[in-house]
């Protein structure tokens, strides 16, 4: 009887502590995107009255140019940066992982200055990029200048500017999944690479058939999150371009922020936003099928 009134006291504590982070959860997130989802069939400005129009926000949607343009920009701008902070992320932890062996103040030092981007305003990091790379005025162009190399138009040219911003983006985020790949590092067993000490195994050899192995769930969890969040993207974009030059940067998150607040149409942006959700999922189901067959 103890024991059993032991587990109900400890449900009820669970209950306790549960309780207002599932409110908070169903207010801030489950209940908004409920709604989102039932105002996607609405034509709806907030200065005017909702009409029920059923689903000619989504018939517009899939007719709308300037939005597939926007998710082809948003699909090369994910295969840009994606790939390139996997890669920047993993060695940036692999260069911490050798230095925590040297020093430990040093480690502390490095791994502040990797992640110091990721605690930075978003909007502040597209307004002091937009300027480092400004054509005419930017620092960035001035040193190119001083050594009698000629200005690039970073931010300017429709051909390189979404590069641009992947790039910005590839040094905003690389520090913060370094820390996951570092986690990830740390919790294989060190018996492995001793073992491979005595076999005789270099670094890379090391470095390619037991980190890379052993880390694919950590590096799966970042691809993930990365496309996700990619797909969201719209600080960077409202900083630093504003879906220019003409509409090569202009990407999902853009967009539906344009559609929502400047043209007032929620409606069709709670659509474009179901859109999004529904495509998220997709590629998590994608994604996690492709790690369960590799």
């Amino acid at each position: 009887m103890k024991k059993n009134k032991i587990k109900s006291n400890e449900k009820v504590d669970l209950l306790v502590f549960l309780v207002p982070s599932l409110a908070l959860l169903a207010i801030f997130v489950l209940w908004p995107m409920i709604y989102s989802i039932a105002m996607s069939f609405y034509d709806w400005n907030p200065l005017k009255e909702k009409i029920f129009i059923g689903i000619e926000n989504y018939i517009h949607l899939f007719k709308d140019e300037l939005w597939w343009e926007s998710v082809w920009n948003t699909t090369k701008y994910t295969l840009i940066n994606v790939p390139i902070i996997v890669v920047v992320a993993l060695l940036m932890s692999e260069l911490v992982i050798f230095i925590e062996k040297k020093s430990k103040f040093l480690v502390k030092l490095v791994k502040s200055v990797y992640f110091l981007p990721c605690v930075l305003s978003l909007v502040a990091t597209g307004v002091a990029w937009r300027y480092l790379l400004g054509t005419n005025y930017g620092v960035i162009n001035g040193m190119l200048n001083s050594l009698g190399l000629h200005s690039v138009a970073w931010l300017t040219s429709t051909k390189i500017a979404l590069a641009t911003m992947a790039m910005v983006t590839v040094w905003r985020w690389s520090g913060y999944y370094m820390v996951i790949a570092v986690a990830g590092r740390l919790d294989i067993p060190v018996s492995y690479y001793e073992a491979a000490d005595i076999e005789g195994a270099g670094a890379w050899h090391k470095f390619r058939f037991i980190t890379l192995p052993l880390l694919k769930p950590v590096l799966f969890y970042i691809v993930l999150v990365c496309v996700i969040g990619t797909f969201q993207e719209f600080d960077l974009v409202y900083a630093m371009t504003a879906g220019g030059p003409s509409t090569s940067t202009y990407l999902t998150g853009y967009d539906l922020y344009r559609t929502a607040f400047s043209s007032l149409k929620m409606g069709y942006a709670s659509a474009m936003a179901v859109f999004l959700f529904v495509f998220s999922i997709i590629i998590t189901i994608i994604q996690f099928r492709f790690n369960k067959e590799s």
